[in-house]
């Protein structure tokens, strides 16, 4: 019976040891913050269109008082006019030259998406570390503690056996 006793503080004890050789391990939390930036930006440009010229080269002639064309010498169209148009009315020359509406404006939008994400991680940093000679003074008290019990529980048994 003393011997089952002894095993059974032993065993007590041996566990007590094991329980207190963890170490404590520090505590992490995280924290993460993802932001969407979008950035939309208008563009817009001038197209520059080269100069364009056509010209009519003609000789004139009066006849009867009045100018009329005798001959066409040149008339050369441009890259995006035509041929001028030349009409001689009552002694008044006219010329037309005519050229197209061109887009000259050109105007576009674009987005820019831009995502950055924020990962903080905290870490818990255990200052009050004990020393060599608190470990030893907790110890002492253990194993004291324990011998305590023990005194205590043959006190107990010897108690009872009187009655």
């Amino acid at each position: 019976m003393m011997n089952n006793l002894k095993r059974l503080v032993f065993l007590f004890f041996l566990a007590l040891v094991l329980v207190s050789c963890k170490s404590p391990k520090p505590v992490l939390s995280e924290d993460k913050e993802k932001t969407i930036t979008i950035k939309e930006t208008v563009h817009d440009t001038v197209f520059k269109i080269q100069k364009d010229s056509s010209s009519y080269k003609a000789l004139l002639e009066c006849q009867n008082g009045k100018v009329v064309v005798k001959n066409v010498t040149q008339a050369e169209p441009g890259r995006t006019l035509k041929s001028p148009k030349v009409r001689l009315e009552n002694n008044k020359l006219n010329v037309d030259c005519e050229l197209k509406e061109q887009e000259l404006y050109a105007r576009w939008k674009s987005q820019q998406v831009k995502e950055t994400e924020v990962k903080t991680i905290n870490t818990t940093k255990f200052v009050n570390y004990l020393t060599f000679w608190q470990k030893v003074q907790i110890w002492l008290g253990r194993i004291f503690l324990l011998v305590l019990v023990y005194y205590g529980l043959r006190f107990i048994r010897r108690f009872y056996h009187l009655f």
